[in-house]
């Protein structure tokens, strides 16, 4: 099954999950590469690499339509848009890709394979005070929600000075009974703290998170 479905988030953020299903054959068949892309690609060995890489360009392909989906990057790594119509957003683990895209702000997106490791690495990223709001039922899945959100809001910023554990907090929220699988979290960027809104969603042992 490739493309899985769409998430509309309000403002007119537009998220899609790909289940990658295909070749990296047949997914080169989906898409519509510049030179530049076509280039990139052909440094690729890994065939996973080449699949994930393709697929979330099948999904921009698909949610900007028919709008292109040529992508560039910039010098730090973010992927940006080479005809600058959209904000966009992608990421890639296992058999999924995802990718976002908002025509008026900056968005992140990130999907993680839930392991329990990253109770080794918590306090890696986390605040004390993070770390006491997470209660202990589902608790892998509610850390992945704060890493995934962290990593999101990292890829919105697009800068590497951005410190998961002292500069990104995200707000206590009642994981169990939030139906509408949404909190707040808070960026300090030069002094300034910016207010984001972070979607999650649990898919299979996979979570995805939208920052914006």
């Amino acid at each position: 099954m490739p493309f899985l479905r769409e998430i509309s988030i309000a403002g007119g953020i537009r998220t899609g999950i790909w289940q990658i299903t295909e070749t990296p054959d047949e997914l080169l068949a989906l898409v519509h590469l510049s030179h530049s892309e076509l280039s990139t690609y052909a440094t690729f060995r890994n065939d996973l690499r080449k699949k994930q890489w393709l697929a979330y360009h099948a999904l921009l392909n698909h949610l900007l339509a028919p709008l292109p989906a040529n992508l560039s990057y910039d010098p730090n790594g973010k992927p940006l848009l080479d005809s600058g119509s959209h904000h966009i957003s992608v990421s890639h683990a296992g058999e999924f890709a995802a990718a976002v895209c908002s025509e008026k702000n900056a968005v992140g997106i990130d999907i993680e394979k839930m392991k329990e490791r990253v109770e080794r690495v918590k306090d890696r990223f986390l605040q004390q005070s993070e770390l006491e709001s997470i209660g202990a039922e589902h608790r892998i899945e509610q850390l992945y929600v704060f890493w995934g959100g962290k990593e999101a809001l990292y890829k919105l910023h697009g800068k590497p000075d951005v410190d998961f554990r002292n500069d990104i907090y995200i707000h206590p929220f009642d994981y169990l009974c939030n139906t509408n699988q949404q909190c707040k979290a808070a960026m300090t960027i030069n002094e300034q703290n910016l207010e984001y809104t972070l979607f999650f969603e649990k898919i299979g042992d996979y979570m995805l998170v939208v920052a914006h």
